[in-house]
């Protein structure tokens, strides 16, 4: 079982990239109507569970660039660089699920139905990672 302090590390990145998050889920182009269909991403480029994301989404985006957004983010002087993304939930979950264990049960948890009105943010952060389900009303208008 995790940390509970792990756990609200996790809430608080959230909470300090909700705004980002909504406004890279109004941009995303959607094949489908339902904004359930995709799945946010905040993942700490400093931690390995974090960076083993990042690294498995390169494979699929090799714009993505990680280890460039790494080293630059720690050349500016910011300690804690998260990168935050949108993408389909279910490439979002294979693309996670071969990386380790911890993506694997992760991944499983993308995969679970997601009520109406709300999308499901991947946070990789404190060490592991952890899925949260956002509802879009919660989050800043933009």
């Amino acid at each position: 079982m995790s940390d509970p302090s792990d756990h609200d590390e996790r809430v608080e990145v959230l909470e300090d990239h909700r705004a980002e998050l909504a406004r890279l889920l109004r941009g995303h182009p959607r094949r489908s109507g339902s904004p359930s269909s995709l799945s946010g991403y905040l993942l700490s480029l400093r931690e390995p569970t974090g960076y083993l994301v990042a690294i498995g989404l390169q494979q699929r985006d090799p714009g993505l660039q990680p280890e460039h957004t790494l080293r630059v983010a720690l050349a500016s002087g910011e300690r804690a660089p998260i990168l935050v993304g949108v993408m389909a939930r279910s490439a979002l979950a294979d693309i996670i699920a071969p990386l380790a264990p911890v993506t694997r049960s992760v991944a499983a948890e993308l995969r679970k139905a997601v009520p109406a009105g709300s999308v499901r943010v991947l946070v990789a952060v404190a060490g592991g990672a952890e899925v949260f389900t956002v509802k879009l009303s919660d989050l800043p208008p933009g």
